[in-house]
């Protein structure tokens, strides 16, 4: 395993196409994540109910659609096209909520509209991204390839809230969606210069047409079940994100109310982990090189459970410094996990199932973001804050222990090319 994994992330020509549409996108999303719930709130005067319906709409609808997204990837041939014509639908979603705006005929309905419309086409993006990436570079520069992607994430979750923000403030939520729409048509412009392997559709049998998606779907979870390190990372990524969610929905209260932390202290940790992300991107090639997937994927992901166990910590020790070292460990390990999982799961599976694995191990992640969010705002009422906390921390460490009850199967330098081999 030693060796076989490029330790650099130089981003390979074939790939930089994508790298700048994954940060124009990026920061278009986090514009909207302020401006939408911003429009309901301040413009709609949105019940609680209402916005996190709103929340609960994005990530719900994803998570939904998000197999059907996967058979969607797999049969096209032409992924490049895909990702232009979802980049571009997602910027002509979000440009209804300034249109209204400026017609006066804005509404929450519609709003909702473009919140489950917008996360299904960025799941569709997501997974075809991903999938994409084999097509773009060789099966040694997937960890390099996955980071540079990384790092294209991290800078937009930098800009992204800062610009979100700015705009927010000067030109109002219903205004500032413009600005999603201009960075998802820019993405739409860098994945239109991508130029990837073609992938042969899979052969359809006599006869099974009308069956052909069913089908399709079920030969995915055949691909999921046959490896199951490619279950316990889908089962990884949920728990870290039901307790990671749950405890995010809670945190800035806690931080103020509890820990009596100020808004600038806050700030800072926020800034940490952010620092240790990228961090976590220039290294990455060379922790998997020097580790191997066979303790990276098993240790990294309980580590950043662990790391939550720090936040209920801080009430008794000084909040500051823990709370800087849980965003440090956190933002580290998670990141560093992200990337060797995904790039994992790109050299186990073949090409043919690729958006369909990564489809429904998704769909697992992304349905624990609303239920996490809601169910802590309950708990936490019913339990109170520090208790809720400590709960949904020990699921996502608990759940993430699931990653190293048995030895993750590292793919080998004598083992062919993951679209030409079958799983068993």
């Amino acid at each position: 395993m030693r060796g076989r994994f490029a330790t650099s992330i130089a981003v390979d020509r074939a790939l930089r196409p994508a790298v700048a549409a994954q940060a124009a996108s990026v920061v278009g999303t986090h514009v909207a994540a302020l401006a939408l719930p911003t429009v309901a709130v301040l413009v709609l005067h949105a019940s609680p109910v209402a916005a996190a319906t709103l929340f609960a709409l994005e990530y719900g609808a994803q998570a939904i659609a998000a197999p059907l997204l996967g058979v969607v990837v797999d049969r096209v041939t032409d992924r490049r096209r895909l990702l232009v014509l979802a980049s571009a639908g997602t910027a002509v979603a979000v440009l209804a909520v300034p249109v209204a705006h400026l017609a006066g005929v804005l509404s929450l309905p519609l709003l909702y509209a473009v919140a489950a419309l917008s996360g299904i086409l960025g799941g569709l993006v997501t997974i075809g991204v991903q999938a994409t990436v084999p097509q773009l570079v060789a099966p040694e520069r997937l960890v390099g390839a996955n980071a540079a992607l990384a790092g294209a994430q991290s800078a937009g979750q930098i800009a992204g809230p800062a610009l979100a923000g700015w705009l927010v403030q000067t030109l109002g939520g219903a205004l500032a969606m413009s600005a999603n729409a201009v960075g998802q048509a820019l993405a739409a412009l860098g994945f239109a210069a991508l130029r990837p392997r073609p992938v042969a559709p899979s052969a359809t049998p006599a006869g099974a047409t009308r069956q052909r998606p069913l089908r399709d779907l079920r030969d995915g979870v055949a691909a999921l079940r046959g490896r199951p390190v490619l279950v316990r990372i889908a089962v990884t990524a949920a728990a870290l994100n039901l307790g990671g969610s749950a405890i995010g929905g809670l945190y800035v209260l806690y931080a103020y109310r509890i820990l009596q932390v100020s808004p600038w202290l806050l700030g800072l940790t926020f800034a940490v982990n952010s620092v240790a992300a990228v961090v976590a991107v220039l290294t990455a090639g060379r922790v998997v090189a020097r580790l191997g997937h066979t303790r990276v994927v098993p240790v990294f992901a309980p580590a950043a459970g662990a790391a939550l166990m720090l936040i209920p910590l801080a009430s008794v020790t000084p909040p500051v410094v823990t709370l800087i070292c849980y965003e440090a460990v956190f933002g580290y390990c998670a990141t560093v996990w992200l990337i060797a999982s995904v790039s994992l799961q790109q050299s186990l599976v073949p090409a043919r199932l690729l958006g369909r694995v990564l489809a429904l191990s998704r769909s697992l992640a992304v349905i624990a973001v609303p239920v996490g969010a809601l169910a802590a705002g309950v708990l936490a009422q019913v339990w109170g804050v520090l208790p809720a906390l400590t709960g949904f921390a020990a699921v996502a460490f608990l759940g993430t222990v699931a990653a190293v009850s048995r030895t993750v199967a590292a793919p080998r330098a004598d083992q062919p090319e993951a679209s030409d081999q079958t799983l068993p």
